[in-house]
């Protein structure tokens, strides 16, 4: 996400990540690149899960695994937050954890993966839309261009079917956790500019487990938690550990550099490569038109990439 004020950060990113000074254009694409293959792959992990462990308390137990990780690592670095952004950081593990799980989760009790994937490609619009609206300024048509074609690939892979009040009721919620997610990005940037990443990235872990709690144990009355098995075991190591912990702290490494439009425009690959992770995995069929739906994506990505919906280093207003 761009730079979130004119003033430089209060301190610099994570040493482990950034090297001796802020990341490269190139290094952080690769770290978001990573991200987003980290994250599409954990769609049929958590199919895996999720047979076993309920929802809220399988997003519950990833963020606590992570924030146990991340925040004693941000302390030994000797990182600290002022008191006066407590809530921020709270604001931050409600919409980008608590709220975004929760939607997404129950949005796909009622609509079809087909259509939270295609919600999903809505992401970089929306964060298009709200940059537009905070710099009065459009952009640019070759970037509207390369979003349109991701969609229209994703749109292939995917191949939404018909749906009904129950399905409109999914794909709200489905809506709704694409705006959380959209809102978490640009306030994260505003915490990114002052604070390292590790220390942002730590307590927004610990904020959406803690607001996830009472949830799950709510769920927790409808739905038993039973003994999972070791393969349900290793898949929430998996979401817990490289999903949460590693992906969400390489993103905020490189959202302040690649912007808020550019980055989520990656977010597009996401069903690309939970397709192929399922051809490769699960062997489902590799058809004609995952092949072309993945090439536009990835066409469309570059583009986008290449032209730069705002890039990180213009100053934010």
């Amino acid at each position: 996400m761009p730079d979130a004020a004119a003033c430089p950060p209060a301190s610099p990113p994570s040493p482990a990540l950034a090297g001796a000074g802020r990341p490269s254009v190139a290094r952080a694409l690769a770290l978001a690149t990573v991200t987003v293959i980290l994250w599409g792959v954990s769609f049929p992990v958590s199919r895996v899960a999720v047979r076993e462990i309920s929802p809220l308390a399988l997003a519950t137990a990833r963020f606590a695994i992570a924030a146990a990780l991340l925040v004693p690592a941000a302390r030994r670095r000797g990182f600290s937050l002022a008191r006066a952004d407590l809530p921020a950081v709270l604001l931050l593990g409600l919409l980008g954890v608590t709220l975004y799980f929760a939607l997404e989760n129950y949005g796909l009790v009622f609509t079809t993966a087909s259509h939270a994937s295609l919600i999903v490609a809505t992401v970089p619009l929306g964060s298009a839309a709200v940059e537009a609206v905070r710099r009065r300024r459009l952009p640019r048509p070759l970037s509207v261009a390369g979003m349109a074609v991701a969609i229209l690939g994703v749109t292939i892979i995917v191949r939404p079917e018909g749906t009904d009040g129950r399905g409109l009721l999914g794909d709200l919620l489905v809506l709704g956790a694409m705006a959380a997610w959209v809102a978490y990005t640009f306030l994260a940037r505003d915490l990114m500019a002052r604070y390292p990443a590790l220390l942002v990235t730590a307590w927004t872990m610990a904020a959406g487990a803690t607001t996830l709690l009472p949830l799950a144990a709510v769920e927790a009355f409808f739905r038993p938690l039973h003994a999972p098995s070791p393969a349900a075991w290793v898949a929430l190591a998996y979401l817990g550990l490289l999903c949460s912990a590693l992906a969400y702290l390489l993103w905020n490494v490189a959202l302040p550099i690649l912007g808020v439009a550019v980055a989520n425009n990656l977010l597009n690959v996401i069903p690309l490569v939970s397709v192929l992770t399922g051809v490769l995995a699960l062997g489902e069929p590799f058809t004609l038109s995952i092949a072309a739906g993945g090439a536009l994506v990835l066409l469309g990505v570059v583009v986008v990439e290449r032209t730069g919906v705002e890039r990180g280093s213009s100053s934010a207003p």
